[in-house]
């Protein structure tokens, strides 16, 4: 056990003496800005990694507070327990992984598709006026046409070294729809959860279905369309074909969110050559990046997929 970890249990202990620490899982992986305590599979604590973090947690908490009255799916009860230190129930469950969600039948790959829908439309339709009365801010994610111009200039600047001419025209094909198009960036703030990624999704692989959603930090007013394109970043087209059934995408709506999913990992390549200037890989983590291609040993056609009757 590390510094910190000592450090963790003893916070842990001095706050709560009632609590058997007999079993405690450290976690400081998953969290970008915080790592995580999970004690008996019951309780987690999340604690800031650097200062300028906390916020994180104060905003996570205050976001869930305000939204569990208009969200069916379980969220955890987030509580402060120091300025850089919060702690919630543990929801059962494991990220909802494509290797997995694609291997699953049809008409259970639409039930969660509906799930994920029910949450998002729930979530988007929050009284705006409501959430401003509550005190809830911007999303970190929510940017204006100008800050996106300014963002992808500055990433093409820097990343373009490490480019050879086929990616350059790559993310040009990518970039140029948006930059062309002045209209591309408008759309009606809502409440957005702001990083929604399969390992926020909690699946309960004995009964085929999502547990809760976690991972609010980034939550807040933004654009509907990044929520719904990290998940087509990571679950696919196809599957959002599934979510439009219960929760209708636009087509202006989609683009945007191809768009947020295209460029993400390009944006987190422009971090990594801050990195590599700076010599500060601190917060490197290798990205796992799924695509819209079955998992290997998948039988022919795809579980989930209907064929067509002739």
């Amino acid at each position: 056990m590390n510094s910190n970890e000592l450090k963790y249990m003893e916070l842990i202990k001095r706050k709560y003496p009632q609590l058997d620490l007999s079993k405690i899982e450290f976690n400081k992986t998953d969290g970008s800005y915080s790592d995580i305590a999970i004690v008996n599979n019951d309780v987690v604590f999340k604690f800031a990694k650097y200062d300028w973090s906390a916020v994180y947690l104060r905003n996570e908490a205050d976001v869930i507070r305000f939204i569990q009255n208009f969200i069916t799916l379980p969220l955890p009860d987030v509580e402060m327990v120091e300025q850089n230190v919060s702690k919630r129930e543990f929801i059962k469950g494991s990220p909802l992984y494509r290797d997995i969600l694609l291997k699953l039948d049809y008409h259970t790959q639409d039930a969660i598709a509906r799930q994920i829908a029910t949450f998002l439309y729930q979530l988007h339709t929050i009284p705006v006026k409501k959430a401003q009365y509550a005190k809830i801010g911007n999303s970190q994610m929510n940017r204006t046409r100008e800050e996106w111009l300014f963002e992808l200039e500055t990433m093409q600047r820097k990343i373009y070294p490490y480019c050879t001419e086929y990616v350059k025209e790559y993310l040009c094909q990518i970039v140029q729809p948006a930059i062309d198009n002045v209209e591309f960036f408008e759309f009606r703030p809502v409440l957005i959860h702001g990083d929604l990624t399969p390992n926020h999704i909690l699946f309960d692989k004995e009964y085929q279905k999502i547990n809760g959603i976690i991972g609010f930090d980034n939550a807040g007013f933004g654009d509907p369309a990044f929520d719904l394109g990290m998940l087509l970043d990571h679950l696919g087209e196809n599957f959002i074909k599934r979510i439009n059934k219960h929760y209708p995408i636009s087509p202006e709506y989609m683009d945007r969110a191809r768009f947020y999913a295209y460029i993400s990992s390009f944006m987190w390549f422009r971090d990594v050559c801050d990195m590599i200037s700076t010599r500060d890989f601190s917060r490197f983590q290798i990205p796992a990046k799924d695509r819209d291609i079955f998992p290997l040993g998948t039988s022919y056609p795809a579980p989930g997929v209907k064929q067509s009757k002739k």
